[in-house]
């Protein structure tokens, strides 16, 4: 919860997910890469995300 926030995805983004799940400060977290841009990877809460179904 002390790391420097690498970026943030926009309310409508999609992401992969590459790992996880790995809990940690009371939060189960997962590892998230944009599709269409590598560098915009990073760990977020699952608080804070939203299944999206396949189409």
């Amino acid at each position: 919860m002390n790391a420097e926030t690498v970026f943030r995805g926009d309310e409508a983004e999609v992401f992969l997910v590459k790992d996880g799940p790995q809990v940690a400060d009371g939060y189960t977290w997962w590892y998230l890469v944009a599709p269409y841009d590598e560098t915009r990877a990073g760990w977020s809460a699952a608080d804070f995300l939203a299944v999206v179904p396949s189409p």
